[in-house]
């Protein structure tokens, strides 16, 4: 157990819990020490995050922050884990999650006639756990029909016979008007005193079926997140913790825990939100301000397309076809494939890397932990990228004859050995992340050329070079720290509340002040709320949006606006923007529409102190060994230099092929190609000139 010595409050911590790894990462603010370490992913989160604490010797009364994000919620979803959960909806539009906006996934399966969409294969809210209730409410607020109270009544004490411990209220227009919402909500909590409750308070904008799926999601993982945030609270309290608990949103901001507990769908992603956030600051800071981001982690991997140094934000964030989350939140993707992958075959019998994970439990077969099925991490063994008293800064000695002999089992089916199919599912895992990766990019009319790639994740430094090589990118930034990169990013995210109201009002001057009385009630509202939970707002400033369309149109688009008053003399500036928009989004306007102004937003930033976060380099030889490893591509196994990055001194080239390894971390940089430290210690690979290569 660690000891408790030294003065208390002096470490902020970030912790980002994997599929495979619970990454961590402890800065001192008072000797501007910085620990990171690395343990397995526990079942119970908070047993994992206890873990990490006690890893690099860090006692919980010394925290003054933790900076945390997690998977509980997206676990939840993924494996269909979440409690049971009922929607009651307005007569008629029970079906709104099956029905969606009739999109389907485009994909290997576009033209497979049995497809059907995810809700309706497995469902969140089963439908016979959907209830219609008589009311409506106009899209002006007004109320049309009555809210039948005995069929609410009704269709709550029908979801306690069937053991529902979770409940979505969301009714038509309810942005407008909220009331039979909030009487609906009352009488279910009468029936089922006990149950977790959603309504579209949680984001109350236009699209029915957007709003609706955003609190079904949030009904069905709720009781699973909060009820781990109020583990991890009581366990960090009975360990005499002290400090902030600051929970990573998909804003790109943290919030804090009694904030976060009432949002708990807007945590999905938590991590790699964290990732892009360090990313940014990356990208600001390096002189590489457009990065594509590759997280790769055990069980997926994460990209976004970072440009200017600015956040990705979309406001319809989907996991599966037909479950849009509507919320401005960064844009991060994800693809399964990661380095906890399983060789597969796929539907055609050929090989695939993906989306099966073994998880950290039992884990690649290397690991010994009771692993029968090939991994990618076992095919990076097999291949000597990874090497076996290198890993995970020793902490895991990997069996590398255990991960061959899996892969020649496992590659029989094929005629392969376990040579050939190592090679073969590193060059496919690749090839998935870099077409992923045009998905944010080129199919967005994004010049890649334009872009560094930015791996992290223990596993996105042996990947990145050959995927740049895919992609034709000449520069690929290696971060310090790769492995805890999220982690990194989690210390490093101010917080940030967002709120939003639809108003459905005409973007004109004579409204303009129908707009600004909307912007300032939900400043008003988030500086309340934050006052409430103990937050000093003297800090505080405001970054607005409107959400607007064409008058006539359904589908709206968000806009960014000056953070000041909106006056009549302004708007006309606020139509022309939107036209510009328009234009460089769809390649036209129609200047002679008018412009509809659906949604205001607010998002509050509250700055953290921010510490300058660095590792000091190693003296020593930074050649360690040579290591014999099958390069990518080759089709032989080679003799190639081992270096430690950490012993690396600015501006000192490596030739590929070489490794490069650190704590947490490989870098693969392969032939025709080097490596060196910049002066902000990021290790960057580049292209060789044509006739050193050559040579």
């Amino acid at each position: 157990m660690t000891q408790v010595v030294g003065p208390p409050h002096e470490w902020i911590v970030g912790v980002d819990v994997g599929g495979t790894f619970t990454d961590i990462i402890g800065l001192n603010r008072s000797t501007g020490e910085v620990r990171d370490g690395k343990v397995l992913s526990t079942k119970e989160q908070e047993v994992g995050v206890l873990a990490a604490l006690d890893a690099i010797d860090i006692a919980v009364p010394h925290v003054a922050e933790i900076v945390h994000g997690h998977t509980v919620g997206i676990n939840a979803l993924l494996s269909r884990t979440g409690e049971r959960t009922g929607l009651i909806a307005t007569g008629g539009h029970r079906d709104l999650l099956d029905i969606g906006r009739m999109h389907r996934e485009f994909g290997e399966r576009f033209y497979d006639p049995t497809w059907v969409r995810p809700h309706q294969e497995r469902p969140i809210v089963g439908r016979g756990a959907r209830f219609g209730v008589p009311e409506r409410m106009g899209p002006d607020g007004a109320a049309i029909l009555a809210l039948d109270e005995d069929a609410v009544r009704d269709a709550a004490r029908e979801l306690a016979a069937q053991g529902a411990k979770s409940v979505a209220v969301c009714l038509l227009n309810s942005y407008a008007n909220g009331e039979h919402e909030k009487r609906a909500a009352e009488i279910v909590a009468e029936e089922l005193p006990d149950v977790y409750i959603q309504t579209s308070e949680l984001y109350p904008v236009t699209r029915e079926h957007e709003r609706t799926a955003t609190v079904a999601l949030d009904a069905y993982v709720g009781p699973s997140v909060v009820g781990y945030l109020n583990r991890l609270n009581a366990r960090l309290a009975e360990q005499g913790f002290g400090g902030t608990l600051w929970i990573m949103m998909m804003n790109g901001g943290v919030a804090t825990f009694a904030d976060a507990a009432k949002a708990p769908v807007f945590q999905l992603v938590s991590g790699p939100v964290g990732g892009v956030s360090g990313s940014i600051k990356l990208a600001a800071e390096s002189g590489n301000p457009n990065l594509l981001t590759i997280d790769v982690g055990g069980t997926s991997t994460d990209v976004a397309a970072i440009r200017g140094a600015s956040t990705p934000l979309t406001d319809s964030w989907t996991l599966e076809t037909g479950l849009t989350l509507t919320m401005p939140l960064v844009d991060v993707e994800s693809i399964g494939s990661g380095a906890g992958s399983l060789i597969r075959p796929n539907t055609l019998g050929t090989v695939a890397v993906g989306p099966a994970s073994a998880g950290s439990d039992p884990g690649p077969v290397c690991y010994l932990r009771g692993g029968v099925e090939p991994t990618l991490t076992d095919a990076c063994a097999a291949l000597g990228i990874l090497q076996p008293d290198l890993f995970a800064n020793g902490a895991i000695t990997l069996d590398v004859e255990a991960a061959r002999a899996a892969l020649r089992n496992t590659g029989e089916q094929w005629n392969m050995s376990d040579s050939e199919l190592a090679s073969a599912a590193y060059e496919i895992a690749c090839q998935d992340i870099a077409a992923k990766v045009r998905t944010i990019s080129v199919y967005r009319g994004f010049n890649v050329r334009e872009f560094a790639l930015q791996p992290s994740g223990s596993a996105g430094p042996m990947l990145a070079d050959r995927v740049g090589q895919i992609l034709g990118l000449d520069r690929v930034i290696v971060p310090q720290s790769p492995g805890q990169f999220s982690a990194l990013g989690l210390l490093r995210s101010d917080l940030m509340v967002t709120r939003a109201r639809s108003i459905m009002t005409g973007l004109r001057p004579d409204q303009a002040g129908v707009i600004e009385d909307a912007f300032v009630a939900l400043q008003d509202r988030i500086r309340t709320e934050l006052s409430d939970q103990g937050v000093d707002v003297s800090e505080i400033r405001f970054e607005r949006a409107v959400f607007a369309m064409y008058a006539g149109q359904t589908w709206d688009n968000r806009i960014a606006v000056d953070g000041g008053p909106i006056t009549a003399e302004d708007v006309p500036a606020l139509v022309e923007r939107f036209h510009e928009f328009y234009r460089e989004s769809y390649g036209f306007a129609a200047d002679e529409i008018p412009v509809v102004v659906s949604t205001v937003e607010v998002t509050a930033v509250i700055a953290r102190q921010q510490n300058a976060i660095g590792t000091e380099q190693e003296a020593g030889d930074p050649f360690l060994r040579t290591a014999s490893v099958l390069v990518p591509g080759t089709g032989a196994p080679a003799d190639v230099p081992l270096y430690v990055r950490e012993r690396m001194t600015p501006n000192q080239p490596v030739t590929g092929p070489a490794l490069v390894t650190e704590k947490f971390a490989t870098t693969l940089v392969l032939p025709g190609r080097h490596a060196y430290i910049d002066d902000g210690l990021n290790l960057i690979i580049e292209s060789l000139p044509a006739e050193e290569h050559q040579s």
